[in-house]
């Protein structure tokens, strides 16, 4: 097939709505839903101070982040980490040449966690450094490393090092439309989650609390989260079938 942008997104809405019932309750139940339950448990992130080149109000603030992060990362480090077998189990779903069950698939994921594990580390490292220095080279540094997941699912012999250099090898010469993919799917994102991100931190702010408005917008929040994970992860496989012995 021609890949470009539009043909790699037409292709990953066609594989969901094939299969949208396992994948949606795949991830409902290990994508959305542990995101949503630390969103709604863990304690707001400290704001930043109303004047920021004020050197002490600074230092207390990063104080305030740290002790927040003392206390909240482990929950965020464990809802990321189920997302993360929620992810690998449709991948294994989709991909596995012994053609599993739900149940099947699931059992895999877990049985191969670490592997998965490993890789999704050694991805965010340079995804996280190009997303803080500039959002592009972010989503290019994620376009060459997206079949890594996928090459784990189908290739059980594969290891750590052979699904992330599996993944350059593979994405080579398709690295600006894989990007151009994963552009449009952030932005569609972003445009869902900031506003719902806005009203959660007003929400939270002394005598504005409403129960049931923060659970929907924090709903809200996950539920934009995982559909970007599940979205880039289909790029990913349609990518991968493409590309299969190359």
């Amino acid at each position: 097939m021609m890949v470009t942008p539009g043909t790699l997104l037409a292709a990953a809405w066609r594989l969901f709505r094939r299969d949208r019932a396992a994948m949606g309750a795949i991830a409902g139940l290990f994508v959305f839903l542990p995101a949503f339950a630390v969103l709604l448990l863990s304690d707001p992130i400290p704001p930043l101070p109303a004047a920021p080149r004020d050197q002490a109000a600074m230092q207390g603030w990063m104080d305030a982040v740290m002790a927040w992060g003392r206390g909240n990362a482990p929950g965020y480090v464990l809802a990321d980490l189920v997302g993360l077998f929620g992810a690998a189990a449709i991948a294994i779903l989709l991909l596995a040449p012994t053609q599993p069950t739900v149940a099947e698939a699931l059992r895999l994921a877990a049985r191969r966690i670490v592997p998965f594990a490993l890789v999704s580390l050694l991805t965010a490292v340079p995804v996280g450094l190009g997303l803080w220095l500039f959002v592009l080279p972010g989503l290019y540094a994620q376009a060459r490393l997206l079949l890594a997941i996928p090459l784990l699912a189908a290739e059980p012999a594969a290891g750590v090092g052979d699904a992330l250099s599996g993944s350059l090898r593979r994405t080579r010469g398709l690295g600006l439309a894989i990007t151009g993919a994963l552009v449009a799917l952030f932005l569609a994102q972003w445009i869902v989650a900031v506003p719902l991100m806005s009203a959660d931190d007003w929400l939270r702010a002394p005598g504005n609390g409403n129960p049931l408005v923060l659970a929907l917008v924090d709903a809200g929040i996950a539920a934009a989260g995982a559909a970007w994970r599940v979205a880039a992860l289909l790029v990913g496989i349609v990518v991968y079938r493409a590309r299969r012995g190359s």
